[in-house]
């Protein structure tokens, strides 16, 4: 008898496939009326649906990590970055900035630093170790002193391993925390010949020939790299028994920034070291995840390693540079006034620092230079807007077993996490119903929130110097149609933190404040609360764009003096250079129980 069964093969759950073999079977007539269940044919099923629900899984894995788009291990997405020639950003050294003075009483002409010379530091109760890249010669002065000029150290520790050429011209690196910036590379003819060339890094085969000492580099595994070297037409070819030493720097990223204190514990030449720090430690930064190499790849396979669109300028920092978080390129005209000719770069960095080194930025130009052709890059520093958020959180009591307390952390970690989510990239803007609707699914107790924020902007003066700032906020500032001047407690649309002022000898806890008709005024708060004005016109506010401009001279602060404005619109939209985040610092929560 025929069999008029069939199996439904686009099922894939455990549940589904037995289902489907029990309705095949059950179609045969040998098994008419046969009960599956309780039987040791349902056993023999139970094996086979496991069977097949385990390569349904299987092959669903391998099917999708032979793509990029949809890989889920890093090792492939990296695998297949390799096809574009796209090499993985790796850890970068924090790098701090030093000058070395020696103590030598025998007075000798020159006094050599050598390569690899280490200084420490200790963060967070782990040691950190940062050395000089190459030979130093610290040459006695004038006044028979030896102080050397400013030199980078680099934080990592220094790693060296040898290859013997038998077959292949490809060697993988074992270590996975590796500044692929500090790598070096000699070639020694054998074991019984020690003459030995210096191979530089190619990026591409642009240029080269047979005779070329180069090597290149490229992604293996997750986090680890191989050195390929030419093949005798692009690029000179290894014989075998040349030995190949390849030297690097392995590196702890992001956690050696900060690093301001050093210790020098060996000795030059004999002679004991001691180190000043000129700029502390910085510029330290984390590989690059499987998110950003899915992302980036293909971006930096269209760039076809020339800028000319505002996409390729991006794609190219972001691939080059691992200190680069975001990036924002605009033409010179659009803006005040126009630079024609000129592209202008804006680059917020990883970590805390706002903003990058001199040395990344004259690095990320020259970089820049070799890959456009008419425009001339120039690097800007972003302007950072920030956001105090103030929130007051209405929750019922019988809706959850968490205390007040609680239910306030919890609060503020979702306004961390919305910053963290939504503000990543330049022209991210500030949804105030989006931050309400995260508010809102913190727990499932809150009823309602009662949410405001104003936008901040923090300034640094020089201390007791006549100082002018010019900016903008980018964004209407709110303004109460009386034209008239504010009364005492009314709240500013314009307002600063509180910093000292000196007037006719006497030092005052000083603000700066909008008088509703676009002049900004310095006043104090006296002893019955009244506002009393030191001056009455530093400078004026413009409510329609944002811009804000004054001069002022300041006794004293504390880290930064922050001008706060109400925005107009529930929105505050950024563009160009700005990048907005919200100040950690000035996140206000309060939490109050609601019956309804």
């Amino acid at each position: 008898m025929a069999n008029t069964g069939f199996l439904d093969v686009s099922e894939l759950s455990f549940d589904g496939i037995k289902s489907n073999l029990k309705t095949f079977l059950q179609a045969k007539s040998e098994f008419t009326d046969y009960n599956f269940e309780g039987s040791n044919l349902s056993a023999l099923l139970d094996v086979l649906s496991y069977n097949t629900y385990m390569n349904n899984y299987y092959l669903n894995m391998i099917g999708s990590e032979m793509f990029l788009d949809s890989s889920e291990l890093k090792e492939s997405a990296v695998s297949h970055a390799k096809e574009l020639n796209y090499l993985p950003r790796s850890r970068t050294s924090a790098k701090v900035q030093i000058q070395f003075s020696i103590a030598a009483n025998d007075r000798p002409q020159t006094i050599i630093i050598p390569e690899d010379y280490a200084i420490t530091t200790t963060i967070d109760n782990k040691l950190y170790k940062f050395s000089i890249e190459d030979n130093l010669v610290v040459t006695r002065n004038a006044q028979a002193q030896y102080i050397s000029e400013s030199v980078y150290l680099y934080e990592g520790s220094i790693v060296n391993e040898f290859f013997t050429v038998s077959t292949g011209k490809t060697f993988k690196l074992n270590n996975t925390n590796i500044d692929t910036n500090s790598i070096k590379v000699n070639v020694t003819e054998s074991s019984s010949d020690s003459t030995n060339t210096f191979y530089t890094f190619a990026e591409n085969l642009q240029g080269l020939n047979a005779n070329s000492k180069v090597y290149f580099l490229q992604g293996y595994n997750s986090d680890q790299y191989e050195v390929v070297f030419g093949d005798g037409v692009f690029g000179k070819a290894l014989t075998n028994g040349n030995i190949v030493r390849v030297k690097y720097r392995s590196t702890n990223g992001d956690a050696g920034n900060k690093a301001k204190t050093f210790t020098s514990t060996t000795k030059a030449q004999g002679y004991t070291v001691t180190t000043s720090v000129i700029t502390p430690a910085a510029d330290g930064s984390e590989r690059e995840t499987l998110a950003s190499i899915k992302l980036n790849a293909p971006r930096f396979f269209t760039t076809q390693n020339r800028a000319v669109t505002r996409e390729d300028y991006i794609n190219l920092v972001l691939s080059e540079f691992p200190q680069v978080q975001a990036c924002t390129v605009y033409g010179g005209e659009d803006v005040d006034p126009p630079q024609f000719g000129k592209v202008i770069v804006t680059l917020k960095p990883y970590g805390s620092n706002p903003i990058l080194s001199d040395t990344v930025k004259e690095s990320i130009t020259k970089y820049l230079r070799t890959k456009n052709i008419t425009t001339e890059p120039i690097i800007q520093d972003p302007e950072y807007i920030y956001l105090e958020v103030t929130s007051d959180v209405r929750y019922n009591p019988d809706a959850t077993t968490k205390s007040i307390g609680q239910l306030k952390t919890d609060t503020i970690n979702q306004i961390k996490t919305f910053n963290n989510t939504n503000f990543t990239e330049f022209g991210n803007d500030f949804r105030k119903s989006q931050l309400i609707t995260n508010i809102d699914e913190t727990n499932l107790s809150v009823v309602s929130n009662d949410t405001s924020i104003r936008m901040v902007y923090k300034i640094a003066p020089i201390i007791a110097t006549n100082q002018s700032f010019d900016f903008s906020f980018g964004n209407p500032i709110y303004n109460s149609t009386q034209q008239f001047k504010y009364p005492d407690g009314f709240v500013e649309s314009v307002q600063s933190s509180f910093f000292s002022y000196e007037k006719n000898g006497t030092i005052y806890s000083a603000r700066i404040s909008d008088d509703g008709q676009g002049i900004l005024r310095l006043y104090y708060v006296s002893s019955n609360d009244s506002v009393v004005e030191l001056e009455d016109n530093i400078g004026t506010v413009n409510y329609s764009t944002g811009r804000i401009k004054f001069t002022i001279n300041v006794y004293d602060y504390i880290q930064t003096i922050d001008i706060y404005a109400k925005p107009l619109r529930a929105d505050v939209v950024v563009k160009e250079n700005k990048f907005l985040e919200i100040d950690f610092d000035k996140i206000s929560v309060s939490v109050t129980p609601y019956r309804s």
